[in-house]
């Protein structure tokens, strides 16, 4: 298995509060982002932070014999949940800070995927991009009861206003998914500073190359930041 992660602010943003974590030389590899959200360098912060705490603590429980790992993948986002809320509180610079997040364990049986807020992951395989994860976001919402279309989606006036995020109250819902990850297969971790500003179309036409994962990184980021780079841009892929 190989990766390759790559974090850029983008264009207009003065700071990046993306993060991401890698621990691939643990068993099993464990893959963290976050898009943190929060005035002054308080997105940043909590990006961070989380990232750092649900990598440490999910690696602890992992090296636990037994347990289900999604269990395992929940229990380290809610330990990361408690510990950005309860710094939001302490310090009031911090107030009303938050982060997306994703994770992925990967082992013989797939990806094991926890999920909270609009960050996304897509696999590539058989010559298809495929979402994995499903934003948690009012726009998301309103494409699915029909109030606008997907294309409309993509330039509605509120579509970065998320609805469920790391840090924001006491408790935080995960999602979790267990996905097809095949040998030859492309994973793409990244923030909506990458989905807001390059098609899927072009995504799936990068990821389906014969490229290395660093030229496809970086291409990525190139498309975003041409786009206009309105946000920090993350991308995290694995290839199996």
């Amino acid at each position: 298995m190989e990766h390759f992660e790559l974090s850029d602010k983008g264009r207009v943003r003065e700071i990046n509060q993306d993060a991401c974590l890698v621990d691939a030389e643990g068993k099993p590899p464990v893959f963290v982002l976050c898009d943190g959200m929060g005035g002054h360098r308080a997105g940043e912060i909590a990006s961070s932070e989380a990232a750092a705490d649900i990598a440490a603590t999910l690696r602890e429980l992992l090296d636990e014999d037994g347990g289900d790992i999604f269990a395992k993948i929940v229990s380290a986002v809610n330990h990361a949940n408690s510990h950005v809320y309860s710094m939001s509180l302490e310090n009031e610079t911090y107030s009303g800070m938050g982060t997306t997040c994703d994770v992925c364990v990967i082992t013989d049986d797939g990806a094991h995927i926890g999920h909270v807020g609009d960050s996304r992951i897509y696999i590539y395989s058989s010559g298809g991009l495929f979402q994995i994860t499903r934003d948690h976001s009012l726009v998301e919402e309103m494409v699915e009861s029909g109030r606008i279309t997907r294309d409309e989606a993509r330039s509605y006036r509120q579509k970065n206003y998320i609805t469920r995020a790391l840090g924001t109250q006491e408790g935080v819902r995960v999602d979790t998914y267990l996905a097809a990850f095949r040998p030859g297969d492309v994973m793409l971790m990244c923030s909506d500073g990458l989905t807001n500003m390059v098609p899927e179309i072009d995504i799936a036409y990068i990821l389906s190359g014969k490229m290395t994962l660093e030229d496809m990184g970086k291409r990525l980021v190139e498309l975003a930041n041409d786009a206009g780079g309105a946000d920090n841009i993350t991308v995290v892929l694995i290839r199996r």
